[in-house]
């Protein structure tokens, strides 16, 4: 029985925990940075390399696409979305407003229980960036920079949870994963970067340990603001024929390296991986916390808490 035949057999459960596997797979290859901003999307091979047939993924493409991850043009040509300098502007702006919101209403009604897994998660945070900062091995820094998109949308979604509010929720998670594609270069390459977001995470929870939310707000969209010229950079170092004019779209940039990487995180492994370990960080202690809602299969605890920024 072929491979498409077989899923094709599956009762419609079974197909959606297929799709569900790819969507979140091709989610971390693309925020970990296997796939790159402009790469072109080939239907048929990802499907060999995880051993479905290509329907589901077609299917995860459009789910990513929902989350401003993957773009599709005519044709069905699907690529990794990237962002011009002028998109990137515009984008941020509209996140400093919001993400600035969700923090003051955060400190409003954060209760103890949940800054305490804030200063939790801050304190995993701190032992990745002691190991980034500490060993050059490239095993452990790529593992490290994986641990830290994980924990670093983690800790910024769980600091934006408490505000209550599930329509800015949503609008935040779908805002943040426009981005998610450039951090993986920019924190592999720039610990200073790293060490200064760092710092600045542990001012901005202590505004909210001090119930401080006009502080909290401030810091957050200074935070936020500081991030553009960092993209900005990378984005005219890295790939310039994609973010300075926004042209042609779907150029496969990767090298060789980069191919063999792919293959190797799509491929289904026993044993979990960077790419297999999406988790929300979280523990059973953590049980009967708010959350911010699941509007799509990607953003759920599976997928929210790759997104970078």
């Amino acid at each position: 029985m072929s491979t498409q035949s077989k899923y094709r057999s599956q009762d419609s459960h079974e197909h959606y925990t297929i799709q569900q596997s790819v969507v979140h797979k091709l989610q971390e290859a693309i925020t970990q940075g296997y796939l790159v901003p402009g790469q072109k999307l080939l239907y048929s091979e990802i499907a060999e390399e995880m051993n479905v047939s290509v329907t589901p993924v077609r299917e995860a493409v459009k789910t990513l696409e929902a989350l401003g991850l993957v773009t599709i043009r005519p044709h069905r040509t699907a690529f990794v979305s990237y962002l011009t300098e002028d998109q990137l502007n515009q984008l941020y702006a509209v996140r400093t407003v919001l993400e600035g919101l969700a923090t003051q209403q955060a400190v409003e009604r954060v209760n103890p229980e949940e800054l305490a897994h804030l200063r939790q998660v801050y304190g995993e945070l701190n032992r990745v960036v002691e190991v980034l900062n500490s060993d050059t091995n490239d095993v452990v820094r790529s593992e490290g920079i994986a641990s830290l998109q994980r924990l670093h949308s983690h800790f910024h979604l769980s600091l934006y949870a408490p505000c209550g509010n599930q329509y800015l929720l949503q609008m935040v998670e779908v805002l943040r994963s426009q981005v998610a594609t450039y951090f993986p270069v920019i924190n592999r390459y720039n610990v200073e970067r790293v060490n200064k977001s760092h710092r600045q995470h542990l001012d901005i929870l202590t505004a909210f340990e001090e119930r401080k939310p006009a502080v909290a707000a401030s810091l957050m969209q200074s935070h936020l603001q500081e991030t553009v010229p960092w993209i900005v950079e990378h984005i005219r170092k890295d790939y310039p024929q994609l973010g300075v004019e926004g042209s042609s779209g779907g150029r496969n940039m990767v090298t060789a390296e980069s191919t063999a990487r792919l293959h190797e995180s799509l491929s289904p492994r026993p044993k979990r991986s960077v790419l297999e370990g999406a988790t929300d960080g979280s523990s059973g202690k953590d049980k009967g916390r708010r959350r911010s809602p699941a509007t799509t299969p990607s953003t759920s605890r599976e997928g929210k808490e790759r997104l970078g920024g």
